[in-house]
């Protein structure tokens, strides 16, 4: 079945299926289990333990930034900190991406236990850049994180092949998955960076006009949001193999332009990919949509999953992927700022399976600083567990989701994270909730919680009034 059907199958009202069928409970309960000292099986056991381990990891946490770090020393002075449980963080103060900006008055360690430093540019209002350090043992628990994750997708004796760029640097995203899975058999492989650098998208699409019979791009509408992005291109059919010769891929001139707004991929990238052989792919949402031009109506030989990740999974393209690819697809939530892993989905699709004993999560009213119910949405705001260099209390990452309560559909009974809707944009006492199309492109207007009290930070859609 070719991508155009595929679409043209959503866009008429049919649900996305998800990749693969729901096989029982996911193996980030069974790593949670096993860290708190749990059987899995057992579900009352397991939760009263994990209920334990997290207070006794928030305690610590608290307790050890107050202690070592500046910032710290002075926000949390007069604090009971072993009061506070996971359930409950009502008094302790909001972190804001402006104060990561002193990231000095983070520090818990000396910098020469710093074994990684990363810097982000941020646009918020101070225009300073964060830098968020992690030592060792940092390094190590988001390891272990992505080892349980990836079970799901890659197992001894197959090969996964990471996109993400900055395979080269030490101890990033490309390299723990590498020192993650390579002592369990896996083999990890990474194409030579220059083939990753985006191909101008102007450029790449000027041999793409729409045939006469193509499909038009309207929108269509899922549960969480618009999944077409109006530029009126479509995945279509008639594409020919590469006239060099490697099988099962269209060359940029067949290939027709993408329904998404696709990122603008190399054909040599592909290439790559083909003659990878891999069983399973991490990459951006950007550039699976361009590699799905190469591979409109079968995935790369040999792919069995893969794994988005550094942006919004549009659910459309997800739909896509498993139908015209025929692999599981599974999406993954996180942060720098938490040590790089944070939630991954499991094949049911019902949410993703939070790191419980490396983060508290909490959903906040954007619009004031009370905590929400489950179901309702709100800011997402992080307290990491267990962190080394710089532990984070109550950090405001500006992503607008909600926590899902009662168990997943593969039996999990741990609360998870539903999808991001939105970022918080703030000036001064305003808030803008800007909504997130596919791939985190082409901020559209999104839904807003109204501030309860006259005083409260005013809430505005789309643009600032």
């Amino acid at each position: 079945m070719s991508a155009r059907h595929v679409f043209s199958n959503v866009r008429g009202g049919r649900k996305p299926a998800p990749g693969c069928a729901v096989g029982g409970r996911n193996p980030v309960d069974a790593w949670l289990a096993g860290l708190c000292g749990a059987q899995e099986s057992d579900t009352a056991a397991f939760m009263a333990a994990l209920a334990q381990t997290r207070a006794d990891a928030l305690t610590h946490t608290l307790t050890y930034a107050a202690a070592r770090s500046p910032f710290y020393g002075r926000r949390l002075a007069g604090h009971d900190l072993k009061a506070y449980r996971p359930e409950n963080l009502c008094g302790l103060p909001f972190t804001t991406a402006e104060d990561i900006a002193r990231w000095q008055d983070f520090l818990c360690v000396s910098q020469g236990a710093v074994r990684r430093m990363v810097t982000l540019h941020t646009s918020g209002t101070t225009g300073q850049p964060k830098r968020l350090a992690f030592t060792d043992a940092d390094l190590a628990r988001t390891q272990d994180f992505f080892r349980a994750g990836m079970s799901q997708l890659v197992s001894a004796g197959q090969t996964l092949a990471v996109l993400l760029p900055g395979a080269e640097r030490p101890n990033g995203v490309a390299d723990l998955l590498r020192q993650a899975l390579q002592p369990c058999g896996v083999q990890v492989c990474c194409p030579p960076q220059h083939l990753l650098a985006a191909v101008e998208p102007a450029v790449e699409m000027a041999a793409h006009a729409p045939q006469d019979g193509e499909i038009s791009g309207e929108s269509a509408q899922g549960e969480e949001s618009s999944s077409a992005d109006g530029t009126g291109q479509d995945m279509g059919e008639g594409a020919q193999p590469h006239a060099a010769g490697m099988p099962g891929i269209c060359s940029p001139a067949a290939a027709p332009a993408s329904v998404f707004a696709a990122r603008g991929i190399r054909a040599e990238l592909a290439h790559w990919l083909a003659e990878a052989g891999a069983h399973c792919l991490v990459a951006a949402p950007g550039q699976l949509e361009g590699l799905l031009r190469y591979f409109p109506s079968s995935g790369p030989p040999g792919l069995r999953g893969l794994l988005s990740s550094a942006d919004r999974l549009d659910p459309v393209l997800r739909h896509v992927l498993a139908s015209v690819w025929n692999c599981t697809v599974l999406d993954h939530y996180g942060l720098t700022e938490v040590g790089y892993g944070g939630a991954v989905e499991c094949p049911a699709h019902d949410g993703y399976h939070l790191r419980a004993l490396d983060m508290i999560v909490e959903i906040v009213d954007f619009c004031g600083d009370e905590p929400l119910p489950h179901g309702e949405a709100g800011e997402v705001v992080i307290t990491t567990l267990e962190r080394e260099a710089m532990p984070l209390v109550r950090y405001r990452t500006g992503d607008v989701a909600s926590l899902l309560a009662g168990p997943c559909a593969c039996g999990s009974p741990l609360p998870r994270l539903g999808p991001v809707r939105g970022r918080l944009e703030r000036c001064g006492g305003r808030v803008r909730v800007v909504s997130l199309q596919k791939g985190g492109r082409n901020p559209a207007s999104g839904p807003v919680r109204q501030p309860d009290t006259a005083d409260a930070p005013h809430c505005l859609l789309g643009d600032w009034a």
